[in-house]
């Protein structure tokens, strides 16, 4: 079998956790790709400064001594039975803000993907849906696969289908770029998606012309078990990307953020396309920045 020179290397996976159920459903995902690629996987947990915000200041190193080691144990928890099956892996454990702490460790540990779980639940604990979650798909230095809590489908189940959103910006072609190359692994059916905005006066030209535009964004053809499908719809593009993933009981959704176009509000806001898609999806969605860092085989 003939493969892409783009094909990707996945080294090192972090996987975030905050010890909720949200986070723990997305480990079998974090586990799946490492031991596909043959990566070392790193199990992370932050202690958010919030925590402290109501120590005395006589007990702070108390309450975050008993912090340190409470997560120190459940990440062993996690881990135990992975290294007793031969997964190179290793517990990691930080102090303050959140997004800022796992962003320094994807640095510190070259990751080449970041693997988070999302509830819709608020408050302290359950930060990862809210503006963390916001943060580290839009800036952190490696793609970001988020688990929602909607996710049904199973991470031993393999990747079969994936649907590769796209607005025809940068950031879309290199997401684009991941989409490819995990359908070449996985040997996937791959669907592109374009939604388009507003009323074209011809919709016929419209869809035309973005079936030729998503033609083109291919990489140069190698040989696959089978050729990419394109679907151009209208309407409200993260119901369309959750629905269409839905129809066809989608493995894996791939988008950029910080898109141009329909998915320019991601640079935004909260609430906007990328996290109603994650919020929503019945399956992960992998989000790659504008920047992109990885590694090629």
């Amino acid at each position: 079998m003939q493969t892409s020179e783009r094909q990707i290397a996945l080294k090192n996976i972090l996987f975030a956790t905050d010890f909720e159920t949200s986070a723990t459903r997305s480990l079998p995902f974090a586990v799946a790709l490492a031991k596909r690629y043959g990566a070392k996987l790193y199990a992370l947990h932050v202690i958010p400064s919030e925590a402290l915000a109501l120590a005395s200041p006589q007990s702070v190193d108390q309450v975050l001594a008993e912090a340190g080691d409470f997560a120190g144990y459940s990440l062993n928890q996690l881990l135990s039975p992975l290294r007793v099956h031969g997964l190179s892996c290793d517990a990691l454990l930080g102090e303050g803000s959140v997004a800022e702490v796992i962003e320094e460790f994807v640095k510190q540990r070259a990751a080449d993907l970041l693997v988070v779980g999302t509830s819709s639940r608020e408050g302290l604990g359950k930060m990862f849906l809210g503006s963390v979650a916001e943060e580290l798909i839009r800036d952190s230095p490696c793609p970001v696969l988020t688990v929602g809590r909607h996710v049904t489908t199973l991470a031993s189940s393999g990747v079969q289908c994936i649907i590769c959103a796209t607005d025809f910006s940068p950031v879309s072609a290199h997401a684009l770029e991941c989409a490819v190359s995990l359908a070449e692994e996985y040997q996937a059916h791959l669907t592109m998606l374009h939604v388009l905005e507003g009323s074209p006066t011809s919709l016929q030209s419209a869809i035309e012309s973005a079936e030729r535009r998503m033609r083109q964004a291919l990489p140069a053809e190698v040989e696959r078990p089978y050729k990419p499908e394109f679907v151009i719809e209208t309407g409200a593009v993260p119901d369309r990307v959750v629905n269409l993933a839905a129809d066809l009981s989608s493995d894996l959704i791939v988008m950029g953020a910080k898109g141009a176009g329909a998915f320019a509000e991601t640079a935004s806001r909260l609430g906007s396309v990328v996290h109603r898609v994650v919020a929503f999806a019945s399956c992960p969605v992998l989000t790659v920045s504008n920047v992109l860092r990885l590694e090629r085989q």
